[in-house]
């Protein structure tokens, strides 16, 4: 995978199953929630703006102009492992993924994922959290994995930023600020 891109880098779609198992099991099961209570909120959001973001509640699906959507799911908490990057702190971790509904391959390094508040992203293969997929992503596919972010026990709003970099030279993507409430 490519460096961290700002803070918490990630992101990746194929119809390739990425699913991995934490081998510690979480200390708390996180419902996502979405901040707003209107009922426009409570769906999936489209990237119909002129703005530079557009925002989605935690657990719905964003999806860009071009067809490509991103979707965080599985929340659990946790403590990361002492061969971890960082070691022995709490985190929220989830699944992403990413579909590619464009008509150009996406370069899943290319794909930033910042976590809460600029934290650290979680690296702890032994828990399944490797970072994000070095590959390209074809049209049509998806692909799931897991990422995990410094966030501490008493944390309950999570808002977690998602931009995909379009290489293919049409231009870039807008951030998908995923956003809502962690139990």
């Amino acid at each position: 995978m490519a460096a961290t891109a700002v803070g918490c880098s990630l992101c990746a779609c194929s119809a390739i199953g990425g699913t991995q198992t934490d081998t510690a099991p979480p200390t708390a099961t996180v419902s996502a929630s979405q901040d707003t209570g209107s009922a426009e909120d409570a769906q999936d959001t489209q990237d119909d703006s002129d703005s530079d973001t557009f925002t989605v509640a935690l657990d719905k699906t964003a999806t860009w102009n071009n067809g490509v959507k991103a979707h965080l799911s599985g929340f659990s908490r946790g403590t990361s492992g002492e061969y971890a990057s960082p070691s022995g702190k709490a985190y929220l971790a989830f699944s992403v993924t990413m579909q590619n509904g464009s008509k150009s391959s996406i370069d899943l390094s290319m794909v930033s994922l910042s976590c809460p508040d600029g934290a650290e992203e979680i690296f702890d293969t032994d828990a399944g959290f490797s970072g994000m997929p070095d590959t390209h992503l074809l049209p049509g596919k998806s692909l799931t994995w897991k990422a995990a972010c410094v966030f501490p026990k008493t944390a309950k709003s999570a808002q977690i930023e998602i931009m995909p970099m379009d290489t293919s030279g049409s231009g870039w993507y807008r951030t998908a600020i995923f956003s809502g409430q962690v139990q």
